[in-house]
């Protein structure tokens, strides 16, 4: 009932062109109902007195109704075209405008295969019944409805014989349409999970070329593949038994007809004109019921992909805009959070009553390990969540009360998960400025330091950029991103790890644009690159979601701390000009577990023999069962760990980062490899062999001791 409801409400948003289809429909079945009733004419009045006169005007009747039936059909044809295209246009917009105005959270909930199914799939099943499926419903009905009642006034009783035998036509389809719902339902969820594996298919192609996970992937999506024949076979059974069994009851309906009408002939009640009038009206009745039963499927399909756009179309955003938006002023002055309390969930916070203040015109960082909150802080800023507690404020103005054009166009946030638009490079730096100059953009590459190099490209700033950006480097799309931001000329810039993609030299080229525009807006950066920040005017430091320390880079380094210690652990390291080779201090060495109290002369040797290697991004350094016989310890650069979780996919457990080391145990066993380690971006490490290692604690074995005794403390 609910489905009808809606598909009247769409269809009545256009009275006009609905009143229009609904007389032309009349006209069309009230001819189809009629023409049959001229065989009692015919027959009665015309064939038997042999008439010439009747004939003729009955002739003239048949074909003048013929011509005004086609006539109505034509104008219906079109109204309809127009009616539905107009329909299904304002319904496609609104779904594309509302899943556009939804928080993080909607994206969380709807993958990409369960969005473009609904788009693709269920939006053409609504076609399909706004199109042909309810016009030629709404058509048979009529005629049934017409049918039936010509046919209790031509013989009455007949007519209510076959009437009580009809029930028969839709009594299965009744009886298996909550079962053919479910089916539906089955098969559709089973296309999105497909949808979604070949949305990570193509996406993650490298990682899963990398990790060979090939194997894995054929067997989910063989699975998937079997599950959706599964389904496609019941559903198809289940449609095949609806629209056979009112064929089956019609051909017992035909032969009660005849027999019970040749009784009633037989009984002077009834003519033979009139038989055959009933008789072909009849038939005529039944093939719209049976069109009926073919409907039903459909129906039921289209019911559910209303079902499951509608459960879209009922999402709310989590972060909505106010009912009267306030416009931010053009220059705002400070930013602050007041004890801020957030969470992405119910059963953990992100955040933890916490309070800061950045000045207008001010180079602000969030630093602090992975996972403690700086990310989330800086996303609160853009308004991507608002908090579950305290406030965001700009200007003494809530953020929940600002419009959203109005913060968007003074802010920007560029992140690590580099965005590009299937378009030119020109088109995903402009967007929308039309206005903006060729010199203003190419100023805007050449900071960011992408200019050089898309003139190298044959196109230029022409060339195209497909999937996502996928055919660039982690670095080339990075830079792109912050030229795209910086074209826009925003007051305040928010920047999330955004060199962590880029190497050595790229940083330090991004490090060097940052001061250069610092003073002439407010800039809010979240890294775990210390040394990137170590010029800003603030630093403030998470943990476990709240703020530990704050202060500028040496007043931070005055007080030892959590700060003091990051930086310690990510210094230590020579790195050459070009950002290609690297080498650790014995002292650095001296602050790893396994070497500590190792005498600087002995650590001078260790040191020597660590080779520098790069990565690009997917890059993976070592495989979860493979034999180990490196250590590594990470110069530049992030790293996942995926572990294989036994009756479950891969997963990543851990982000290891500048400082962080792995792979010590390879130094003294030849086992397997407990997990995968793959970079995330463009990185450096250094590494030693575990015979390079062996040779030198053969001349010292101390150090050999000293490794033992710590990987004995952690088993």
């Amino acid at each position: 009932m609910k489905f009808v409801k809606s598909l009247l409400h769409h269809f009545l948003e256009y009275k006009f062109l609905s009143s229009i289809f609904l007389l032309s429909i009349l006209i069309e079945v009230a001819y189809a109902v009629a023409a049959p009733l001229s065989l009692k004419y015919l027959v009665d009045e015309a064939f038997t007195p042999k008439d010439f006169t009747v004939f003729i005007i009955i002739l003239g009747i048949l074909l003048s109704g013929g011509l005004l039936s086609i006539l109505a059909g034509t104008g219906g044809d079109y109204t309809l075209g127009k009616l539905s295209g107009e329909v299904i246009r304002k319904l496609r917009t609104r779904l594309f405008v509302h899943v556009q105005q939804q928080s993080l959270p909607f994206f969380q909930r709807y993958r990409v295969g369960d969005l473009v199914t609904r788009f693709a799939s269920d939006m053409s099943s609504i076609e399909g019944v706004i199109r042909f499926s309810s016009p030629l419903f709404l058509k048979e009905m009529l005629s049934i409805l017409l049918g039936l009642t010509m046919l209790f006034l031509l013989e009455w009783k007949l007519a209510l014989a076959m009437l009580l035998g009809s029930l028969l036509m839709f009594a299965g389809p009744r009886l298996l349409q909550n079962r053919a719902e479910t089916a539906n339902a089955d098969y559709k969820a089973s296309q999105e999970r497909f949808s979604n594996t070949i949305d990570e298919m193509v996406k993650g192609h490298k990682t899963i070329k990398s990790l060979h996970q090939q194997s894995s992937f054929q067997e989910r999506a063989s699975k998937q593949i079997h599950s959706m024949f599964t389904f496609g076979l019941r559903l198809h059974m289940i449609n095949a038994l609806i629209e056979r069994l009112p064929l089956t009851a019609l051909l017992l309906l035909n032969g009660t007809l005849i027999g019970f009408g040749g009784y009633l002939i037989f009984n002077e009640e009834m003519t033979i004109g009139s038989f055959m009038a009933f008789f072909t009206l009849f038939m005529s009745v039944g093939q719209s019921a049976s069109n009926i039963a073919f409907l039903i499927p459909n129906l039921i399909d289209s019911s559910i992909s209303f079902r499951r756009i509608g459960e879209v179309l009922e999402q709310q955003p989590t972060v909505p805009e106010a009912s009267e938006p306030v416009q931010l002023p053009p220059a705002i002055s400070s930013i602050r959070m007041e004890q801020v309390t957030f969470g992405y969930d119910e059963q953990a916070d992100q955040l933890h009553e916490v309070s800061l203040q950045i000045a207008a015109g001010s180079y602000v960082a969030f630093v602090g390990p992975s996972g403690s909150g700086k990310s989330t802080a800086l996303q609160l800023l853009s308004r991507f969540y608002d908090p579950r507690q305290g406030a965001v404020l700009f200007d003494d103005i809530n953020l929940r009360d600002v419009s959203d054009a109005s913060l968007r166009r003074i802010a920007t946030l560029v992140t690590q998960e580099t965005f590009l638009f299937h378009a030119t490079i020109r088109d995903n730096l402009l967007l929308d400025n039309a206005a903006t100059g060729e010199a203003d953009m190419i100023k805007a590459a050449q900071q960011a330091n992408i200019h050089d190099i898309i003139n190298r490209w044959p196109e230029g700033y022409d060339t195209w950029i497909h999937h996502e950006g996928g055919s660039l480097s982690g670095g080339e799309r990075q830079r792109i991103a912050i030229a795209r931001a910086l074209l826009r000329n925003p007051e305040l810039l928010l920047l999330d790890e955004v060199t962590a993609a880029l190497d050595p030299a790229a940083e330090a080229e991004i490090n060097t644009l940052i001061q250069q525009i610092r003073h002439h807006k407010t800039i809010v950066t979240v890294t775990h690159r210390l040394a990137s920040v170590a010029h800003a005017d603030k630093i403030y430091v998470f943990e476990h979601g709240r703020i530990i320390e704050s202060g500028t880079h040496q007043q931070l380094m005055d007080r030892p701390g959590m700060y003091f210690d990051l930086w310690e652990k990510q210094h230590g390291f020579q790195l050459s000009e070009d950002g290609t080779h690297a080498t650790v201090e014995a002292e650095r060495l001296a602050k790893l577990p396994f070497f500590a109290g190792i005498e600087p002369a002995l650590l001078e040797d260790m040191a020597s023999v660590f080779t520098a290697e790069t990565c690009k991004d997917e890059d993976v350094v070592v495989t979860e069962g493979e034999r180990g016989n490196k250590f590594y310890i990470i110069v530049h650069g992030k790293f996942e760990i995926i572990k294989r979780i036994p009756g479950d996919e891969a997963q990543r457990v851990a982000v290891l980062q500048d400082g962080d080391h792995f792979g010590e145990i390879a130094l003294l066993k030849d086992v397997p490899r407990t997990a995968t380690v793959k970079a995330m971006g463009s990185a450096m490490l250094l590494s030693v062999r575990r015979e390079a290692f062996l040779r030198i604690t053969d001349r010292h074995p101390q150090i050999l001791q000293a490794l033992e005794r710590t990987l004995l403390q952690r088993m």
